[in-house]
């Protein structure tokens, strides 16, 4: 009996190359640390290109329905006066979709339908691998093991398995904090379906619904000038964005201090290879960015789906791994470094912030969108 593929990781990169590899009848189980599946974390954007792949995979019905399929996106400065924006009827005429905002638990709840419920092993925390020319074994920290036909690296930026193959890989720090939290307010209708982020003069505050009622925000500061400690997190926010429009006030002063959600921003710099004989890392373990593309969850759906037709189709893993990281690194490493320059532009202030936003405000909209064009055109 041939060996099953081993996902580390039960998020939604694993759970999406599961399920795509499933429907190529590829045997998989998916080795998840947590002992419960639990809805954790805020919102996620669900960009065209990613949609693309969930209608391929049958699934994009029930994300639009269980999000909000947006029909505005735009970058805004302090008083929400645009500075760039996007015509998503445009992008929906060409691809098909519009960006989704969802709760990532709602997210993972319809990525859990499609499998079987034997096919997620909870609490197989990551210890180590071995392989040889056969097969890959896998250690788990209460001392158990499965052995796999290929392993798929799907265990986020701080990735274990990565940290074994390729320990020189060393993270870039931004010097930067994002707080996320999930707000219970009904907007204005101006602002419904909608994604705003406003850039002030060194911070950025972004929202966007992700159901009736319930918006999604973050917002990014230096760590210098608000500090780790959470006492008082939300007044020290509200502070900071008090001289902000309508409605990130309101947004801020409604949200639980008790459920925002800390993160570093960082990334590192792209690495030449993904794979590793038989094991391959995928999303924020092969290539992961700093958050202002909104593309970290899409490329990591385009990364399952692709490594689902390279194994299905190549002969061995070690040959679908080749061929899925030359099929994704330019468009993974391209988001990577955009991502970077726009988190340098965001943050410029005084006269340099002042002459960034004229220019913005003068690019021809057909520009901006050949730009995102070419992130979401898929290419396989």
């Amino acid at each position: 009996m041939q060996l099953p593929g081993l996902i580390i990781g039960g998020g939604i990169a694993g759970l999406t190359a599961a399920i795509a590899l499933q429907q190529r009848g590829l045997a998989v189980q998916v080795c998840e640390a947590a002992p419960r599946i639990l809805p954790l974390g805020a919102g996620i954007w669900m960009a065209p290109n990613a949609m693309q792949v969930f209608d391929r995979l049958g699934l994009a019905g029930r994300v639009n329905a269980g999000g909000v399929p947006l029909r505005d996106i735009q970058i805004v400065d302090a008083r929400l006066r645009p500075l760039l924006r996007t015509n998503q009827e445009r992008i929906r005429e060409q691809f098909g979709f519009t960006t989704t905002a969802i709760r990532r638990a709602v997210l993972q709840d319809i990525l859990l339908g499609e499998l079987d419920s034997q096919t997620v092993l909870l609490s197989r925390e990551y210890a180590g691998l071995q392989q040889d020319e056969e097969e890959v074994t896998v250690r788990f920290t209460d001392g158990s093991s499965l052995r796999g036909a290929f392993v798929i690296a799907a265990d986020g930026i701080h990735s274990p398995v990565r940290g074994q193959l390729f320990p020189e890989v060393r993270f870039r720090s931004t010097g930067h904090l994002v707080w996320r939290g999930m707000t219970p307010i009904q907007l204005r209708p101006a602002y419904k379906q909608v994604i705003m982020e406003a850039w002030g003069r060194g911070v950025r505050f972004g929202f966007s619904e992700i159901a009736d009622g319930l918006v999604d925000w973050f917002a990014v500061v230096a760590a210098d000038s608000i500090g780790e400690d959470r006492a008082q997190l939300k007044a020290r926010l509200q502070r900071l964005f008090a001289g902000f429009a309508y409605p990130i006030p309101d947004i801020l002063a409604q949200a639980d201090e008790s459920r925002i959600i800390r993160n570093e921003i960082a990334d590192f710099d792209p690495i030449s290879s993904w794979s590793r004989g038989k094991v391959c890392l995928i999303g924020d373990a092969a290539h992961a960015s700093t958050p202002y593309m909104g593309q970290g969850g899409c490329q990591a759906v385009e990364d399952a789906y692709v490594l689902a037709q390279c194994l299905q189709r190549e002969p061995s893993a070690e040959q679908a791994f080749a061929a899925m990281q030359q099929l994704r690194w330019a468009r993974a490493t391209h988001v990577q470094r955009t991502s970077r320059l726009l988190g340098r532009v965001g943050y410029l202030q005084q006269a340099p912030g002042v002459l960034r936003d004229l220019i913005m405000r003068s690019t021809p909209g057909f520009i901006i969108e050949q730009q995102f064009r070419r992130v979401y055109e898929l290419n396989y």
